[in-house]
């Protein structure tokens, strides 16, 4: 079957539509659980092998996430389109609501343009591997590899979701993560470190007292500004690493929040790191700045808290896949059919962000990441996703797909 013929099997507004279905249903960080039924739901109407994990979670309470499977003959590789189900959850709300043109849970339309809580992050990215699944399974063509759709809980809490479908022994062959990466294909990604620096103090009035507000303005002015180019040590740093070329500028930092009760400071900060460095590398040279300083004033007593919260886990920094892998060669193949011209491959539009990629790589997957979204700024107000990226995708994955899970090229 070539191309045409296949992509003949959907129809453009179908993964806009369900990327609008996928909107109106709340998920926040955590509470996932609706959504994942809905998934299995629409997955079991289709044919699809369904199973719905239950993710238990730290502190207490769990949430759930949907696999669906088109099972192959097990003669060729596997592949796993995968997105994650939550959306940004800023204090357990949408980001700056007030300022909102379109209700975040509407799923508008407006000038070519799909707006909605998750609509870039990454609901049309969901519909997308959900719709390219379903594209292949209606061409009716015999799979070698198996075919599986991942809608996993929890990237924005570490990647608790993709961690729990390692746990259950899911390793297929290839993986496409479809993060909001302007159709770029993503062979790298920064990981991050964050957590808490707490100083110590005292609380009085009226007297001279160890106020821990003014000595955490030590530790801001160690860190220094917020995400620019960190030096290493070589060159007067505090950090150990060695510079990627395909990640210039990073790694970097900011100083994301700072609160203050009677006697404590506490800073929050996020790291974005290198292949090479680790949580524990970051917590060795962390503490050797903190170090410095209280030695510098005796005055000065912290505590250095990484990772930031049991459901807040790091996400580790992985290698370049290669680009001459096969799933690479197939999804630059596929992109270019669908649009014409070839795909930024390396870092792309994403560069500093993290993904689930960073899991599966750590479990011996070739994994990439490719998706729909243009993301200007983040956070976003009026969150949206341009809807002709979503179609694009949608028809690239199910190329990819078809190419990698039946053996044949779609010239063919």
């Amino acid at each position: 079957m070539d191309a045409d013929s296949l992509l003949a099997r959907l129809q453009p507004d179908e993964p806009v539509n369900l990327a609008q279905q996928l909107i109106r249903i709340p998920s926040f960080l955590w509470q996932e659980s609706e959504l994942a039924h809905w998934l299995a739901a629409w997955l079991r109407e289709r044919g699809f092998e369904v199973e719905v994990q239950e993710v238990p979670l730290a502190g207490g309470g769990c949430t759930h996430q949907t696999i669906g499977t088109l099972r192959g003959d097990g003669g060729g590789p596997s592949l796993m389109l995968c997105g994650h189900t939550d959306t940004s959850d800023w204090q357990g709300d949408v980001f700056r609501r007030a300022d909102w043109r379109h209700d975040p849970f509407a799923g508008d339309i407006e000038d070519g343009m799909l707006y909605g809580l998750g609509a870039i992050n990454m609901k049309g990215g969901l519909a997308a591997i959900l719709m390219a699944a379903e594209t292949l399974r209606r061409s009716a063509l015999p799979l070698r590899g198996d075919l599986i759709v991942a809608c996993v809980v929890a990237e924005t809490g570490g990647g608790a979701g993709a961690q729990h479908l390692l746990a259950s022994g899911l390793r297929p062959d290839n993986c496409i993560v479809t993060e909001a990466g302007n159709l770029d294909i993503g062979l790298i990604s920064v990981g991050y470190v964050q957590g808490l620096v707490r100083v110590l103090g005292e609380f009085k009035h009226r007297v001279p007292y160890v106020n821990p507000i003014e000595k955490i303005t030590r530790v801001i002015q160690a860190f220094g500004p917020s995400y620019r180019p960190l030096p290493s040590v070589l060159d007067g740093g505090w950090l150990r690493f060695e510079p990627h070329p395909l990640l210039p500028g990073f790694p970097a930092m900011a100083v994301r929040d700072i609160s203050h009760h009677q006697d404590v400071t506490t800073l929050a900060f996020d790291l974005r790191i290198l292949p090479g460095m680790s949580e524990d590398s970051v917590r060795s040279d962390m503490t050797g700045l903190l170090e410095d300083i209280r030695r510098e004033d005796p005055d000065f007593s912290y505590e250095l808290v990484i990772p930031q919260s049991d459901r807040h886990q790091s996400m580790p920094a992985r290698e370049a896949t290669d680009p001459d892998a096969p799933l690479v060669q197939a999804l630059i193949a596929a992109h270019s059919q669908v649009n014409k011209q070839a795909p930024r491959v390396g870092a792309g539009h994403r560069i500093g962000a993290t993904a689930d990629t960073c899991h599966f790589k750590g479990a011996g997957i070739t994994c990439v990441e490719y998706g729909p979204g243009y993301i200007p700024v983040w956070p976003m107000v009026d969150e949206c996703i341009e809807i002709d990226q979503i179609v694009s995708a949608t028809r690239t994955l199910a190329l990819t797909a078809a190419a990698l899970c039946t053996g044949r090229s779609q010239n063919e």
